[in-house]
């Protein structure tokens, strides 16, 4: 009975209504920059570049996606939170993403100019040593939700389902952020059988193969699910253990015990950077931003059809007036 309830409840993305209408509200947008930046550099050909030959398919694609989230949700507050080096993650388990592929020569080229585009919208970028970009976005979304400020996420990342709240959205942008998939709590669990608070679990389960989280062999999604829609925790799993059918799943969950635990630390979101303890949230959303660069660097790039369009930006989102200059 509890399989037939798992499988009517388990759907793919493409069965759920997954509308952009939880967004419209979010007073701020929390955005994983590298995920942002590698969906940028595969939408756009490889051989845009200037003039004199730089580049620029990840700058304009990361640009062009900006500036329709800001023209689209309007905003009032944004963040672009990037990965640093996993340190903690790395000290728990040196294989976490080992497999990952190097970043591609010609995105990497243009990486340095990609923070410069996000302070010339007018918004932060945002990083903290040793921890991804997740961890400053799981932290900062649960400042935004404890201040009563309506958020919105947007990353290619499904760990990130995790970070869903009655005040915190997320978006995923399956191709750039022309076509999004939005996500609530109540999404969530129907998208995995589960709650959004039992995706950790999920994962120290199944464990995650593009990060190299092992989980336990033969364990898949619809399993993982089942065992917690059944049992509510790892811990409930294992207190009922005897209980579980088929001697080789049993076993191999005997087996990777240890394995499992710490498949869910990796990957779990940690949600209370030290360094963000005191990171005002309400001021950032408050703060109309400056954009008096933003022109700037559309035409140092080449960027034509923005720079002809940053009166629609203006429209959506206004930015802080300019203090002149004073006459000598």
């Amino acid at each position: 009975a509890a399989s037939c309830r798992l499988r009517a409840m388990v759907a793919r993305a493409s069965d759920l209504d997954l509308n952009d209408a939880p967004a419209k509200g979010s007073r701020l947008f929390l955005v994983d920059g590298n995920g942002l930046a590698y969906r940028a550099y595969y939408a756009l050909p490889e051989d845009l570049a200037t003039a004199d030959g730089f580049p620029t398919n990840a700058l304009l694609g990361f640009a062009s996606m900006l500036f329709k989230l800001l023209v689209d949700y309007r905003p009032q507050g944004v963040i672009v939170a990037w990965d640093e080096k996993p340190t903690r993650r790395l000290e728990l388990d040196p294989d976490y993403k080992s497999t990952r592929r190097p970043t591609p020569p010609l995105l990497k080229e243009q990486q340095p100019h990609l923070r410069p585009i996000v302070e010339a919208f007018g918004y932060r970028n945002l990083s903290v040593l040793g921890n991804e970009a997740d961890d400053v976005i799981g932290t900062l979304s649960r400042l935004a939700d404890e201040a009563g400020i309506p958020t919105c996420i947007v990353s290619t990342d499904r760990d990130a389902f995790q970070l869903v709240s009655e005040r915190v959205c997320l978006m995923m942008t399956p191709r750039g952020v022309s076509d999004v998939m939005v996500y609530t709590p109540e999404r969530v669990e129907q998208r995995l059988g589960v709650p959004h608070t039992a995706v950790p679990d999920l994962i120290g389960l199944k464990g995650d193969t593009s990060d190299d989280i092992k989980g336990v062999p033969g364990i898949g999604d619809k399993t993982a699910a089942e065992l917690l829609q059944r049992y509510g925790t790892i811990e409930g799993i294992y207190e009922h253990i005897e209980e579980i059918g088929g001697p080789k799943r049993r076993e191999a969950l005997v087996a990777n015990r240890t394995e499992v635990m710490k498949s869910r630390v990796l990957g779990t979101i940690v949600r209370d950077l030290e360094e963000l303890a005191d990171f005002d949230v309400e001021h950032l959303v408050n703060a109309a931003p400056d954009r008096s660069q933003l022109g700037e660097i559309f035409r140092r790039f080449e960027f034509r059809n923005l720079l002809n369009r940053l009166d629609e930006l203006e429209a959506a989102v206004p930015a802080a007036q300019r203090t002149p200059l004073p006459v000598a």
